[in-house]
């Protein structure tokens, strides 16, 4: 425990000075009593009380004025309290295979619309980034508990060009709690990269083991169809692997809603027809790799069901707070209960 005006400490003397001069009083009129009273009378003239009715409330009180005077020094103490540390990235597919109408309007609009409900049904509490990815992933809102800033992010997404589901993933990841120092994969890194430009590779930082980490979760919306890797060497089957096993191993559980129907669609792009698929398995094997879950379909139940287990990890954290205010109500307690006594035991209030 410590003390924010450790001064008034020394206030604390004042109940033991206190007792002091009560004794010293008390033995002042014992004395008195017998210079001018005949002590064989005095028991019959003046009537005194048990000796337990006079100390115990006289003990409460001077407890409860020691507590008071320790309130004043302010003291802060770590107490143990459950909080929620949840902290979730919602990852949205913006390539152009989610403009498919398969979904009403689209696919991306189905994505906003879960994206939001996630946002507004989970705890005040809950920490949720937003990033989007097409040919490269974008950080659009670190995880954060202003719901507005993430609902502006949402509202501002837009379909591109190709996908690359691993870049998304790999993004999330490193913009969770206490993972911004983690690297990306060697292996989707471009070529050039992988082989160590100086320019660009960040030097070696020290890494944290699993559990380190504060939990952290990702909410991956796309139609699981990548075409494309950060290392255009890398099958994008490869690419993913490699993503989620990165997720894996920095603590991380993925939880994919895949979004399309079965056997893809056609859709018209600049007056031309081309076929969009639907590769749900792709992202089920990412839950499954991480330890997350798969959502489809992506049914009302099934998703709150879900952003409960999303936006809810409760642990035990230590948190310095100031319990003056807690000290002031014993004391109000503990003087309330000597009055009490007072009046019960000598009809009066002392």
């Amino acid at each position: 425990m410590s003390f924010t005006w450790p001064t008034f400490l020394w206030l604390l003397l004042l109940p033991p000075l206190l007792v002091w001069g009560l004794w010293r009083m008390g033995r002042r009129r014992e004395q008195t009593a017998k210079v001018f009273a005949d002590m064989h009378l005095l028991a019959s003239v003046v009537r005194q009380p048990p000796k337990a009715h006079v100390r115990w409330p006289l003990a409460l009180q001077l407890l409860a004025l020691a507590l008071l005077l320790l309130a004043a020094a302010r003291p802060v103490a770590s107490s143990p309290l459950l909080v929620n540390q949840a902290a979730v990235v919602i990852v949205v597919d913006t390539s152009a295979s989610m403009q498919a109408p398969d979904l009403t309007p689209s696919r991306l609009e189905a994505a906003k619309a879960v994206a939001r409900e996630f946002v507004k049904l989970a705890p005040t509490t809950t920490q949720i980034g937003l990033v989007s990815f097409s040919d490269n992933a974008s950080a659009l809102v670190l995880p954060t508990t202003d719901r507005q800033k993430v609902l502006d992010g949402i509202a501002r997404l837009k379909a591109s060009f190709n996908t690359s589901i691993a870049s998304g993933i790999v993004t999330a990841v490193r913009i969770l709690p206490g993972r911004k120092n983690l690297k990306p994969p060697a292996e989707l890194l471009p070529s050039n990269l992988a082989q160590g430009d100086p320019l660009q590779i960040q030097p070696d930082l020290p890494q944290s083991s699993k559990a380190d980490f504060p939990p952290g979760s990702i909410m991956l919306l796309s139609d699981g169809a990548a075409n494309i890797s950060s290392n255009p060497g890398l099958p994008t089957l490869t690419a993913l692997d490699i993503a989620a096993r990165f997720a894996k191993d920095n603590g991380v559980k993925i939880y994919t809603f895949p979004l399309g129907r079965e056997g893809g669609t056609v859709v018209q792009l600049d007056g031309q027809s081309y076929f969009v698929p639907f590769e749900p398995r792709n992202l089920e094997r990412i839950a499954q790799d991480t330890g997350g879950k798969n959502v489809y379909p992506p049914n009302d139940d099934a998703l709150k069901a879900v952003f409960k287990e999303l936006g809810t990890v409760l642990r035990w954290q230590f948190t310095r707070l100031e319990v003056s205010s807690l000290l002031s109500a014993l004391a109000i307690v503990l003087m309330l209960i000597g009055a009490g006594l007072n009046l019960r035991w000598q009809r009066r209030v002392v």
